[in-house]
């Protein structure tokens, strides 16, 4: 199971972000490189087209931190960040996304995956932004998470 996937379960479990992401919650990798479209996630959007309060996860590569290395065992840790962008049509404002920025912090920092990995962490917010491309302006924000483990 992929990071994104382990995160996209766990945020529509939540009954109070799953009620401020009405547009639904998607991984990268089942929107493939279109991403948030028309086509690739229709109820994303709303009958006249706008774009509803959505989130989309990507999961960067994993990659060697050198915390925990033993090479007779085979072992090394490492660390795959999990970025979490939520996006809103640019009318309805940042409200919606905003408080669900604030629900995945509550929601993934210190939280700790079934028999994978250490304790997730916060690494990083970008608030108020504008989806420069396909999306037309839209209000973005992001979230990061990092999730180190233990390789065998």
């Amino acid at each position: 199971m992929s990071r994104e996937t382990q995160f996209e379960t766990v945020m529509e479990a939540d009954a109070t972000l799953v009620a401020l992401l009405t547009g639904g919650i998607y991984t990268k990798e089942t929107t493939g490189v279109e991403g948030l479209s028309r086509e690739t996630t229709p109820a994303a959007f709303d009958a006249n087209g706008y774009l509803k309060p959505c989130a989309l996860i990507r999961q960067r590569d994993l990659v060697p931190d050198n915390a925990v290395r033993d090479p007779m065992a085979q072992k090394a840790s490492a660390a795959q960040t999990v970025e979490i962008w939520l996006y809103a049509d640019a009318g309805a404002g940042y409200s919606a996304i905003d408080s669900a920025r604030n629900r995945l912090y509550t929601l993934f920092e210190g939280y700790q995956f079934a028999g994978d990995g250490f304790e997730v962490a916060w690494t990083n917010s970008l608030g108020n932004l504008r989806d420069p491309g396909a999306l037309r302006n839209a209000a973005m924000s992001r979230i990061d998470f990092i999730v180190y483990s233990v390789q065998e």
